[in-house]
């Protein structure tokens, strides 16, 4: 028995229905996007839990020329048989930086694998090689000071020092014999805050490193250096524009680098096997002296000029699931109308139910798409998740509407939607730009269909004759 034409009065309903059906659907949305997040976070910690045996986030700094100041600051004293003088010590300490500074990183990257978690670590080859020119510091010098010659240092300071792999080798020209470290900088009780988001946050700001005593340092000293020390670490590595010239050329073979800090590259050549970077930061443009003395100094200053890069990772699951889910009340009841559209051009009637089960659908299109990005890169995910959701929904359209020409057009269509759902999570830069446009010619072609629609029936109760 044929079905009789759906009532434009109750299409006016139906559209309203369809409506609240779609804010309705904003609820199990939400508890998907709870989960992701959830998901996003032990993922995380994850992270941070295998980069710390790793060593973490590394930030190198330096190396740099310690010269520890002694003051005897002289203080008279009144009492009742005169005025005595009393010598009262104190110390304070000079950091000079290296006329220029040559780093040379050979990064090569590995993933450690924890439950279903994938970690990026590395572990690098760190090249130094430069020249200390001691500069005329009597400015530097407080009233009543002296440099102590006799106990200057070479420090090196880094974010965790149970990421050096092996002796750190630093030979002064003309010695053969290489500095001898010990793991204490003299810095590590600095305090501070993160830098920019750069350091990594359990660094906290502290020059955590090694330091070595030098001889034969004085005014107006000269020297070469050169060395090496191999560090391990997760995420990023980074370094500080320590000399008042400061040179880096890094070397990885991760593909995907995010370059980060307070300068980029001047020359990057990235391919599949992995990239190479350069930076030269001249002295003008580090905004650091070239010596200062530590009591009128923030060292977080010099955290600022950190650079480097980051081991992105560009098929990140959560990433792509969370840029989905932006859009995500925006597909559904685009899809919808679809529905009604259909409806309205047809003599076939859907319940609101099959609207719900229909919404409910791509609502779990969201739910597979996440637990799938934990298994399978970005693409294959999604290609599974929409495969299953685009096949689902077009049998039950063809069931619905007792049409397999109509479930092969919903098909089509839902393939189509599912592509520029995809498109917009690649080009996140375009979103608004895509969904705009697609807002558009949604409203457009519900207008166009229902152009002719008697939205109150008029034409119905219109006598006949």
């Amino acid at each position: 028995m044929p079905s009789t034409p759906l009532p434009a009065r109750s299409l006016g309903l139906k559209i309203l229905a369809v409506g609240l059906i779609v804010i309705l659907l904003s609820v199990p949305l939400l508890f998907v996007n709870i989960l992701s997040w959830e998901r996003a976070g032990r993922a995380s910690e994850v992270r941070a839990e295998v980069g710390t045996i790793y060593g973490g986030s590394q930030l190198l700094r330096g190396p740099y020329l310690v010269l520890p100041v002694n003051v005897e600051t002289p203080v008279e004293i009144r009492e009742a048989g005169g005025i005595r003088t009393e010598i009262r010590r104190s110390s304070d300490r000079l950091l000079v930086s290296a006329d220029r500074l040559q780093i040379d990183i050979d990064q090569q990257s590995t993933r450690r694998r924890r439950a279903i978690y994938d970690v990026p670590v590395f572990d690098a080859e760190i090249a130094l090689s430069g020249r200390f020119t001691v500069p005329d510091l009597g400015a530097l010098v407080p009233e009543y000071g002296r440099i102590d010659w006799g106990a200057a240092r070479l420090l090196l300071a880094v974010s965790d020092l149970r990421a050096i792999g092996e002796t750190v080798d630093i030979r002064i020209a003309g010695q053969t014999a290489p500095l001898v470290f010990e793991p204490q900088s003299g810095f590590d009780r600095h305090q501070g805050g993160p830098v920019g988001g750069i350091a990594d946050s359990a660094d906290a700001g502290r020059w955590r490193g090694v330091s070595a005593p030098l001889t034969g340092i004085d005014a107006d000293t000269v020297f070469d250096f050169t060395g090496r020390l191999r560090l391990s670490g997760a995420n990023q590595l980074l370094v500080t524009a320590s000399g008042r010239e400061t040179r880096l050329t890094m070397t990885s073979d991760w593909p995907h680098p995010s370059f980060i800090g307070a300068y980029l590259p001047q020359q990057r050549d990235i391919s599949r096997a992995g990239y190479t970077a350069h930076w030269q930061i001249p002295y003008l443009a580090r905004g650091v002296p070239g010596a200062w003395r530590q009591g009128e100094f923030d060292l977080r200053a010099v955290d600022r000029t950190a650079f480097g890069a980051r081991l992105f990772t560009p098929t990140d699951g959560y990433t792509s699931v969370g840029r989905s889910l932006k859009y995500a009340i925006f597909f559904i009841g685009f899809l919808m109308l679809m529905f009604f559209l259909i409806e309205a051009a047809s003599r076939d009637r859907i319940h609101a139910a099959q609207y719900i089960l229909i919404g409910l659908a791509q609502v779990v299109f969201y739910l597979l798409l996440l637990a799938f990005s934990e298994h399978a890169v970005t693409w294959m995910a999604y290609l599974g998740a929409a495969s299953a959701t685009v096949s689902l929904t077009a049998l039950y359209a063809a069931t619905a509407f007792r049409s397999r020409t109509r479930g092969l057009a919903v098909f089509a269509v839902l393939g189509v939607v599912y592509a520029m759902q995809y498109a917009l999570v690649l080009l996140e830069d375009y979103a608004l730009l895509i969904g705009a446009v697609l807002a558009f010619l949604a409203i457009a072609l519900t207008m166009y269909v229902t152009r002719r629609l008697d939205w109150y029936g008029l034409a119905a109760q219109r006598p006949s004759g």
